[in-house]
């Protein structure tokens, strides 16, 4: 039997009919943003023609996800590979389907051109929350039609043009082929359809792509309130709908008792010593867990144990070590805000929250404004992971990526450029940069599936996992850095910061295994100009929100600044540290207190009992009722101030300092 390609008789029409209706509803929402700005320009001052087309482009990007996942039933329906879907009854049944669920859409575009000036946000799921409880809904959904009626007349004059889109392109026709040659051709369509639909939604197509979240809005904004104008109020809906929104906290109903026990405000100390202005530089490894350092692990394999990392056993001996040192996530997502806003991800990452337009507090922004160049390298593909967004969020001025490096014969095929070419592009172009300077850099080789370059196959040791063989790729990697930039001018003027993002999702070893395992990370300081700056800490915590503190400390910050973790470098008033992991996990000295948001459900000595076997929770009560204070504290600071936007040291005559 001959088979002949006719693609008017396939029924082809059905995927133009698709795209050109998706398209209307496109450019409906480009009409709506314009008209949102329209409505709030006030809020949005400054923003030149310029920004104004960046905007618009940068919408484009959350319009598409929007739209997907508002027709995501009609676009199933109609892709269906079966011949019923010619029917007419059943084409008009979509067009109803169409109109309706792009109608409440826009309706929700439309809602937010007014009630954006009271809440300063797009709606999100927490919103409608919000609502559900209101007993008055239909008094006041009618008073706001009356109130404002152009708004009405606006979002009938959308659904009026969503119909006439629907009538212009209609399926009319019912292919001629046969039923079996219809099943097969639109079958490859709908998986080719499927394919586009997902990287549609998830904002891209390549491998280290995450998907688009609100934080990304910021790629686009030069201030992050004009994040309101990239997104849209289906997309925050949607983004929102599965996460739960922070619940006031009342465990303290005096602030000054609250304060007392834990405080995220700080204040320099008197101590009479003048700023210093060093560089600071950053470098978070991916992946790169406690375990794979012999420093820290002497004790493994009967004192036998190297580890993978023998140049950061060696920097060790010359750093500022605290002997537990812990992350504060377990996503790489987590570690940006940890390390340089001293904000940990509870419940959520705190990137994916709607709390990102908050006024943070942010360590490149507090030295930019003592002069310092501040600046962020990571090899992967721009935009990837939501790194470039977020730091332009907080005020880092120079983004270097896989764009900028601009040579993808160093590209691992699949993160990024490998780790150490672009160390070694990051020490060549901080030697450029004027002093004082922040820079920080995220590494991409030691990530699934944890490849090194073919030149150094059979170079390092491999071990259990296969992620210890690129951890000794990376560790050479940062001893060539150190080689190249050990003779540049500023290197002696430096404080280097050495952590992860996280550590490991698995181990080898079980003391690894653990709730305090999980998340125990390397955090060395290193001052190659200051000969103090030296020993093994063994009393002191310290984790990635410490960073931000510990820096300004370092350097004598002398104004007050925020931060949730604390300065090591100073007098710690609290020796904790913190952690999600389905519930608050609260460091204090050699003890772990495992909180679940309203009672505690663990207490350990994670320095004495490393597999956590023994629960103590009852027994040592001097131990257990102090930790359970500081933790109901620290969750109070952290969801209240998130709540009411109060993540800065408040200036007297502003607003936020009126809050409580």
């Amino acid at each position: 039997m001959s088979f002949q390609f006719n693609a008017a008789g396939f029924g082809w029409r059905v995927h133009q009919v698709l795209l050109l209706r998706l398209l209307g509803i496109m450019i409906l929402f480009t009409v709506c943003r314009v008209l949102f700005y329209w409505f709030n320009i006030s809020f949005f001052p400054g923003i030149d023609a310029g920004q104004a087309i960046r905007l618009l482009l940068g919408g484009v990007r959350f319009d598409i996800v929007a739209v997907l996942y508002t027709n995501i039933l009609y676009v199933v329906l109609i892709l269906a590979p079966f011949t019923f879907k010619f029917r007419k009854n059943y084409q008009k049944a979509l067009d109803y389907l169409f109109i309706g669920t792009n109608s409440i859409a826009l309706l929700a575009n439309c809602a937010d051109f007014i009630y954006y000036r009271f809440t300063i946000k797009r709606s999100t799921w927490t919103v409608l929350q919000e609502f559900s409880h209101e007993n008055n809904l239909s008094k006041l959904f009618l008073g706001f039609l009356i109130h404002y009626w152009y708004v009405f007349l606006i979002w009938v004059l959308l659904v009026i043009a969503i119909v006439y889109i629907t009538k212009k392109w209609k399926v009319t026709e019912r292919p001629s082929k046969p039923a079996w040659q219809i099943f097969l051709l639109h079958s490859i369509l709908m998986a080719g359809a499927v394919f586009l639909f997902i990287g549609g939604v998830r904002g891209g197509f390549l491998h280290s792509t995450r998907p688009i979240t609100l934080s990304n809005a910021g790629e686009y904004v030069n201030k992050p309130k004009e994040m309101f104008i990239v997104l849209n109020t289906p997309f925050c809906i949607y983004k929102t709908l599965k996460q739960t929104d922070y619940e006031r906290v009342n465990f303290f109903s005096d602030d000054n008792e609250l304060n007392s026990i834990y405080s995220p405000i700080h204040y320099p100390e008197a101590n009479g010593q003048a700023f210093q202005p060093k560089n600071v530089v950053i470098l978070i490894w991916e992946s790169f867990g406690k375990e794979m350092v012999g420093g820290y692990n002497h004790h493994l394999e009967n004192g036998q144990y190297k580890g993978y990392t023998p140049f950061i056993d060696s920097l060790m001996q010359h750093s500022k070590v605290n002997w537990y040192s812990f992350a504060n996530g377990a996503k790489s997502i987590e570690a940006i805000p940890s390390v340089l806003t001293s904000i940990p991800g509870m419940i959520e990452p705190f990137i994916l929250t709607r709390y990102t337009d908050n006024k943070l507090p942010s360590l490149p922004e507090l030295l930019q404004e003592k002069g310092y160049n501040t600046s962020f390298f990571h090899g992967a593909p721009n935009g990837s992971m939501g790194f470039q967004a977020f730091t332009n969020l907080i005020g880092v001025k120079n983004y270097y990526g896989k764009t900028e490096y601009n040579n993808d014969a160093d590209y691992d095929g699949i993160w990024g450029i490998w780790d150490e070419e672009f160390l070694q592009f990051w020490g060549s172009k901080m030697n450029t940069f004027k002093q004082p300077f922040i820079s920080t850099l995220f590494t991409v080789s030691s990530h699934d599936p944890f490849q090194i370059p073919e030149r150094y196959k059979g170079e390092f040791p491999k071990g259990a996992l296969p992620i210890y063989e690129t951890m000794g790729y990376t560790d050479q990697s940062l001893r060539k850095f150190f080689d190249k930039v050990k003779t540049m001018p500023w290197f002696n003027n430096t404080l280097f910061i050495i952590t992860a993002d996280h550590s490991a999702t698995f181990a080898h070893y079980p003391e690894y295994q653990t709730a305090a395992g999980n998340f125990s990370v390397p955090i060395l300081f290193y001052a190659p100009g200051d000969s103090t700056m030296n020993g093994i800490d063994r009393t002191t915590l310290v984790q990635q929100i410490d960073i931000l503190p510990s820096v300004l400390g370092y350097l004598h910050y002398d104004k007050p600044y925020f931060a949730y973790g604390k300065n090591i470098f100073g007098k710690v008033p609290l020796n904790f540290a913190v952690n999600y992991d389905g519930g608050y996990q609260w460091f204090n000295g050699p003890y772990i207190l495992q909180f679940d948001g309203r009672k505690t459900v663990g207490l350990y000595n994670y320095q004495e009992d490393k597999l956590l076997k023994n629960n103590l929770m009852g027994q040592i009560p001097k131990v257990q009722e102090p930790m359970e204070l500081q933790v109901k504290a620290f969750i109070q600071q952290y969801s209240n101030r998130m709540l009411d936007d109060r993540l800065i040291v408040p200036t007297p005559g502003t607003l936020s300092s009126l809050k409580k």
